[in-house]
């Protein structure tokens, strides 16, 4: 079939600048609604990922459909991960690598990138790593690495806070749930957004219907 040879090409430069291109709009959102949800000062924490990963879910599902190449979720995250390290949180490469790596894991086969299923997964799991990342930055660095590390952006008391908030087994259930359903929830739109506007087959068949 033409689809699954498809599978088997290597990335394009095309498809390398596409992927890029949708990567720096998914920053964007991201770095948008994680900086909306300061306003809700100390209760921010529980939603600062969740709100982008609902966002961003539809950009990663039409990706995934309209490019289905191993590297695409890599370099997706990637992107995000140079970008952070620009802005001077280092140590976000790292994270966002795993999350990458993570994500072409799930996916799989080159014939998953047409399972939905599978790319929700993937999406579920790389947003979950990102999620994490407060909780792994406190793990390597501590109160004082970060105050000392990333001196313009936490005080003590908010490196504390964020210890204080990651290392509650509650707090952590609650981030992690949230996370979830609002990476789930942004995949079902993904879904829907996709074949509504990008499937190709779906717009054939109401075409006949």
């Amino acid at each position: 079939m033409i689809i699954r040879e498809g599978f088997k090409l290597k990335l394009k430069l095309k498809d390398v600048i596409i992927v890029s291109l949708l990567g720096v709009v998914g920053f964007i959102i991201s770095m948008i609604s994680s900086t909306i949800t300061q306003m809700f000062g100390t209760y921010g924490v529980f939603v600062h990922v969740s709100i982008g990963s609902f966002l961003c879910a539809p950009i990663y599902f039409v990706m995934c459909h309209k490019i289905p190449k191993h590297g695409v979720v890599f370099i997706y995250y990637l992107l995000a991960g140079i970008i952070y390290s620009i802005m001077g949180f280092v140590p976000m490469l790292l994270i966002m690598i795993i999350a990458g790596l993570l994500g072409e894991l799930c996916i799989g086969s080159g014939e998953n990138f047409e399972n939905d299923k599978n790319i929700s997964i993937s999406y579920v799991i790389s947003q979950l790593i990102y999620a994490l990342h407060g909780f792994f930055f406190i793990l390597v660095f501590g109160v004082n690495g970060l105050v000392k590390t990333f001196p313009n952006l936490f005080t003590t008391e908010k490196a504390q806070m964020i210890k204080d908030t990651f290392f509650n087994p509650k707090n952590m259930l609650i981030i992690l749930l949230v996370e979830i359903i609002a990476a789930i929830l942004g995949t079902i739109l993904g879904k829907f957004i996709y074949n509504k506007f990008f499937n190709k087959n779906t717009k054939r068949k109401e075409m006949l219907s």
